[in-house]
C-alpha cells in the first residue's frame, strides 16, 4: 500500500472541500494498493478524446467527467466500442447533450478516455460505512443489473484473503467464477486479494465513507476495475472508552452479577415490595434505602433493615436495585457513586424509550455522570440482573435455583429476559448469569458478554437484541465470545421498511439485514428466530454431546413419519446419509423389514415401538451410535405401551418403560441424541396430558426433548453451526 499516494489524492480532495474523488483519482488509489485499472485520460473536448483515443488504440471508451453524477449510465454519459475518430466525436458530443437532458444542473468537465477492456466476469466491489458497524466491504455479481439481481455478500473490514474466499462462496452465482457456458474460470486469488486490500484502505481511512468499483472484470489470471469512484466525508472524534475505565466497570458488573451485598432504593407498598420480595431467597445480605417513614415502617415490618440513605448502610453494596422516579435517578446515581457501589440497575424508566425533552436530558445528564465513573450502571428502564444460583432475582414471578448453573442470557427487553430465565428449568437449562439491559445507556450488550464469556461457569451464552450503539464494540465481543462459547442471537427488528438513497451500488446494497447476516456469519454467532428456538438450541447445546457434523440418523416409527422428519431435517441443511456397510449388515440380521425399513431414516415402530419388542430399542440405538456414516441420532418417540393410537387414559406406569429405556442408552451414547414426542397417534381429549407428562418424565431423566420435528431440525442445524463456527474461528 503506496499511503504518501493514497494522502496526497484525499488530502487534494479535502483542500478543495471535495467529498467525491473523480474516477482518475479513485483509480489513482485503486493504483496504490497494487490493483490493476482500467486508468482514463481526461478530455474536455472532442479534439482532445479524438487525439487521446488515438494514442490509446481503439476500440475506446468514453465517460461523462461530472462531480454531480453517481451512475453514468443513468444519464447516457458511457460510449463503448468506439472504432474511429469519427465514432468518438460523435459520442463525446452525445454525452454532453444527453447530460444537459437528463442532469440539466450537473456540471460538464469532460469525458474519460480509455481503451476498450477485453471482455470477462464482471464483478461489483467497494466499501460503506454502516452507521453501527462501521466499515464494511462488499464484492457481489456486478454490471449495470448489480442493483436488480442483488447478488453480494457484505463483510465487517478489515477481512484477510480467507474470509474474502469465504464472501464468494456465498453469491448465488459462485458458479460463475468456477468457469460457466465455455468461459474459462476466473482468477478467485486475484479477486480475494482485491477484497482483502480494499478492506484495509477501509480500516485505514475512516474518511472514505463508500467507494464503488464496478465492474472489476476478473479474467482466468489476474483482473482489471474498470470504473472506480470514491465518497469522502469528515471523521469524527472517536469516543471509544478509556481501556483502564473500561476494565474497572467490567470487574464492577462481574461484581454486581456475583453480589454479597444488595440494596433496593425506593421500593414502595404500592408495587408491593417487589423488588424485596424477589429477593426473598437471596444468599447474601439485604438492605433497603427508603427516606420516606411511611414506607420504610412497611420495610421492616417484612425483615428487611431500612436506611435513609446508601451512604448510611453499614457495609459496601455490589448491587443496588433502584426503582424511584426518573426525577429523582440523577441524584440516586450520585449517591451511588459517591458510595462506591459497583453495580446500579434502573427499573427507573420514561427516558429516551419515551422519546419526550425531559426524558432525553434526563438520560444524558445519566450518561454524563456515568461516564466519568467506573460504576456498572445497568439500564435504565430495564428488570436488571439476575443470579439464580443466589438467589438474585429480577422479578418476584422467577425463583431461586439450588445451585449455579452453565448457561447466560441477555436481553434488550425485560420480558424476553425473564421468560427465558422462567422457562429454563422446565427445559433442563441452568441459568448461571442474566441480564435485561433495557436502555444501555453506559454498558452495551457487549459488555455483559465480556464479562459472562470470561465466567468459568458458562457454556452457551443466549441474547436478546435490537440494536447496539457501538455497533463495533459489539461485534468485537461478539466474536471473542463466540470463539469461546456457543452465542445464539435472537435479532428483534429484522425487517426493512424501506431502502436508502446512497452515492454508490455498495452503499444501497448494503442494507440493515445483509449487514446483520454479516455480522452473525463473521462474528461466529448463531442466529435463532425466536424464544423456542433459543430454548430448544440451547437445551440441545447444554445438556448432549457436542453436535460436530450434519450427518444425522433419523428413527421414525412409521413410513409417513420417516418421510416428514427427513424433509424437516434437510430443510434445515442438515444431511440423512446412508448408513454404512456394516450397520446395514447388523439390521439384516432383525430388523422387520414387513412394514418398516432400516435405510435411513429408519421406520422401526414393527421393529422396536411395542412392548413386546422393546429390547430391540438399544440394539438399533447402539448400532447407529457405532454408525460411521452419521454424526448424530434423533429418535420419534411415541408415548405409551406401543405405536398404536391411544384411546385410553395412561398413567406414568405406561410411559415410563420406553422413556426409561431410552434414557439408559442417552447416559451412554457417544453422539449427540435427542427424541422428538409425536401426538399424532393420542386422542385430542389426552395429548395435552400425555405430551406434557412425556416431555417432563423424560427431561428429569435427562433426554433432550423436542414437541416437533422442525424445532429440533432447528435447534441441530443451531448446534452444529456453533461448532462449526468455533473451529473456524479458531483457524
Amino acid at each position: 500500500m503506496n499511503e504518501d499516494i493514497i494522502q496526497q489524492v484525499i488530502g487534494g480532495a479535502a483542500t478543495e472541500n471535495r467529498t467525491a474523488l473523480s474516477e482518475i483519482e479513485s483509480k489513482r488509489i485503486l493504483e496504490a494498493l497494487g490493483i490493476s485499472t482500467a486508468m482514463p485520460h481526461a478530455a474536455r473536448s472532442a479534439d482532445e478524446a479524438t487525439a487521446l483515443a488515438s494514442r490509446c488504440g481503439f476500440p475506446v471508451v468514453l465517460k461523462v467527467l461530472s462531480p454531480d453524477v453517481t451512475h453514468k449510465s443513468d444519464v447516457g454519459g458511457v460510449a463503448l466500442g468506439l472504432r474511429t475518430e469519427t465514432e468518438v466525436r460523435e459520442a463525446f458530443n452525445r454525452i454532453r447533450e444527453n447530460l444537459i437532458a437528463r442532469a440539466p444542473k450537473a456540471r460538464f468537465e469532460g469525458v474519460a478516455v480509455q481503451a476498450m477492456a477485453r471482455p470477462g466476469l464482471e464483478m461489483l466491489a467497494g466499501i460503506t460505512r454502516d452507521p453501527q458497524f462501521g466499515a464494511m466491504v462488499m464484492v457481489g455479481i456486478g454490471g449495470i443489473l448489480v442493483e436488480v439481481l442483488k447478488d453480494t455478500a457484505v463483510r465487517v473490514a478489515p477481512i484477510d484473503e480467507a474470509q474474502a474466499r469465504d464472501m464468494l462462496g456465498e453469491l448465488r452465482g459462485a458458479a460463475l467464477l468456477k468457469g460457466t457456458r465455455g468461459m474459462p474460470p476466473a482468477d478467485e486469488a486475484a479477486l480475494a486479494a482485491l477484497l482483502a486490500k480494499v478492506s484495509e484502505l477501509a480500516a485505514r481511512h475512516p474518511e472514505i465513507k463508500e467507494m464503488d468499483l464496478n465492474p472489476v472484470v476478473v479474467y482466468s489470471d489476474g483482473l482489471c476495475a474498470l470504473d472506480a469512484r470514491i465518497l469522502l466525508e469528515p471523521v469524527e472524534d472517536s469516543r471509544r472508552v478509556d481501556p483502564e475505565l473500561r476494565a474497572r466497570r467490567l470487574a464492577n458488573l462481574d461484581r454486581a452479577l456475583k453480589p454479597r451485598t444488595v440494596a433496593v432504593i425506593g421500593d414502595r407498598g404500592l408495587r408491593e415490595y417487589m423488588w424485596l420480595h424477589a429477593q426473598d431467597g437471596f444468599k447474601g445480605k439485604l438492605y433497603s434505602v427508603q427516606p420516606d417513614p411511611r414506607e420504610a415502617a412497611g420495610i421492616e415490618k417484612i425483615g428487611v433493615s431500612n436506611f435513609n440513605s446508601i451512604a448510611e448502610v453499614p457495609e459496601p453494596i455490589d448491587y443496588a436495585i433502584v426503582g424511584v422516579p426518573r426525577q429523582s435517578a440523577l441524584q440516586v446515581l450520585t449517591d451511588c457513586i459517591n458510595a462506591k457501589v459497583a453495580g446500579a440497575g434502573f427499573f427507573t424508566a420514561g427516558f429516551s424509550e419515551v422519546g419526550d425533552d425531559l426524558g432525553n436530558k434526563l438520560e444524558q445528564e445519566m450518561r454524563t455522570l456515568a461516564s466519568g465513573s467506573d460504576i456498572a450502571l445497568v439500564g435504565p428502564n430495564c428488570m436488571g440482573l439476575c443470579n439464580p444460583g443466589l438467589g438474585l432475582l429480577n422479578s418476584a414471578s422467577l425463583r431461586p435455583a439450588e445451585s449455579g448453573g452453565d448457561v447466560c442470557f441477555i436481553s434488550q427487553s425485560g420480558t424476553h429476559a425473564i421468560s427465558l430465565v422462567m422457562k429454563a428449568p422446565g427445559r433442563g437449562i441452568k441459568v448461571n448469569l442474566a441480564a435485561s439491559i433495557g436502555n444501555a445507556t453506559i454498558l452495551e450488550a457487549a459488555e455483559y458478554l465480556d464479562v459472562m464469556a470470561a465466567d468459568p461457569a458458562t457454556r452457551a451464552i443466549g441474547i436478546y437484541i435490537e440494536g447496539a450503539k457501538d455497533g463495533r464494540r459489539f461485534f468485537e465481543s461478539l466474536r471473542r465470545a463466540a470463539a469461546r462459547h456457543p452465542v445464539l442471537v435472537w435479532k428483534g427488528g429484522v425487517t426493512e421498511s424501506g431502502a436508502r438513497a446512497t452515492f454508490s451500488h455498495t452503499g444501497s446494497l448494503a442494507t440493515p439485514a445483509a449487514v446483520w447476516s454479516a455480522v452473525m456469519r463473521q462474528s461466529g454467532a448463531v442466529e435463532v428466530i425466536n424464544l423456542d428456538a433459543m430454548l430448544d438450541a440451547t437445551e440441545l447445546l447444554t445438556r448432549t454431546r457436542e453436535v460436530r457434523g450434519r450427518r444425522m440418523a433419523l428413527v421414525a416409527m412409521t413410513g409417513g413419519q420417516s418421510v416428514v422428519i427427513s424433509d424437516a431435517f434437510a430443510r434445515y441443511g442438515l444431511e440423512v446419509p446412508s448408513l454404512s456397510d456394516s450397520t446395514h449388515h447388523q439390521f439384516k440380521t432383525f430388523f422387520k423389514v414387513i412394514g418398516g425399513s432400516y435405510k435411513n431414516p429408519l421406520d422401526a415402530a414393527w421393529t422396536m415401538g411395542n412392548v413386546d419388542n422393546q429390547g430391540n430399542v438399544d440394539r438399533v440405538l447402539d448400532i447407529l451410535d457405532e454408525d460411521s456414516q452419521t454424526d448424530a441420532i434423533v429418535m420419534e418417540l411415541r408415548p405409551g405401551p406401543g405405536f398404536g393410537t391411544i384411546r385410553r387414559d395412561l398413567s406414568e406406569q405406561d410411559l415410563a418403560p420406553m422413556i426409561d429405556r431410552v434414557a439408559g442408552f442417552a447416559r451412554r451414547a457417544k453422539k449427540p441424541f435427542a427424541i422428538v414426542i409425536d401426538a399424532g397417534h393420542i386422542q385430542p381429549e389426552m395429548e395435552s396430558w400425555v405430551v406434557g407428562k412425556s416431555e417432563e418424565m423424560a427431561r428429569s431423566r435427562g433426554l433432550v426433548t423436542f414437541v416437533g420435528f422442525e424445532r429440533a431440525a432447528a435447534a441441530f442445524r443451531a448446534a452444529a453451526e456453533c461448532y462449526e463456527n468455533r473451529l473456524r474461528l479458531a483457524r
